[in-house]
């Protein structure tokens, strides 16, 4: 009985192990990724001048969301201006109106990239952009055409220099509303043309919840275990 006591407290301890073991190696792999972040931004359509087309279904007090993601580990500064562009994850941009959807240009154009652009004392203000030029705001172009080639979405928000502490997204999450703004910009251009002005209410930066997957997974390694020790 001794001896079948100790076997069964033996291979309890390695079912243990290998349930930590596993739990230590899920973890290592999320450290190693780096921080994926959400940045979803609100507002409420002020005027459109798009009469044909899906955009056209666009009306003005219709409310707007804008919302992509970005690999933190992943970006480009910039060797003139106090700038770091984040590359948008094509897949998961969307502005959402109530009548459609709106991606990004697909395929995006040949040796053009989306950038979520972060200015840092640039010069005295800080403040976040829409561009696929991470030095200024020209914004990027969306799957829906215009007159004069793919309607731009075209987006920037500045700040007050003292807002951000860097140039790191990490250091920007939170939320950004009317303290502190000095300047905004929220257009759909066609050419040359601001087609749709779009009233900026507020934008969030948060992390994807990867801590919610540890907590979950740390359970399940409890529970397995409770159920170990019962049988």
């Amino acid at each position: 009985m001794t001896r079948n006591l100790q076997f069964q407290n033996k291979d309890l301890k390695m079912k243990t192990l290998s349930y930590a073991s596993m739990l230590v190696l899920m973890l290592a792999a999320i450290s190693a990724k780096a921080d994926i972040v959400t940045v979803t931004t609100t507002g409420v359509v002020e005027q459109n001048q798009i009469h044909s087309g899906p955009l056209s279904l666009v009306h003005a007090g219709d409310a707007t969301t804008m919302i992509f993601t970005v690999d933190s580990g992943n970006f480009v500064n910039s060797p003139n201006f106090p700038t770091r562009g984040y590359p948008i994850s094509p897949a998961s941009f969307g502005l959402n109106f109530p009548a459609l959807s709106v991606g990004l240009q697909n395929p995006f154009p040949l040796g053009q990239t989306p950038y979520f652009s972060i200015r840092h004392n640039d010069p005295a203000v800080d403040g976040f952009m829409l561009t696929t030029n991470y030095d200024f705001q020209n914004g990027v172009p969306t799957d829906q055409t215009g007159a004069f080639g793919q309607f731009v979405d075209n987006y920037y928000v500045t700040y007050q220099h003292g807002t951000l502490p860097s140039l790191n997204v990490l250091d920007a999450l939170g939320t950004y509303n009317y303290n502190g703004l000095t300047v905004f910009n929220w257009t759909l251009d066609d050419g040359p043309f601001n087609a749709m002005l779009i009233d900026f209410t507020q934008m969030t930066i948060t992390p994807e919840p990867a801590g919610l997957a540890v907590l979950a997974l740390g359970s399940l390694m409890l529970l397995r275990s409770r159920r170990s020790r019962r049988a």
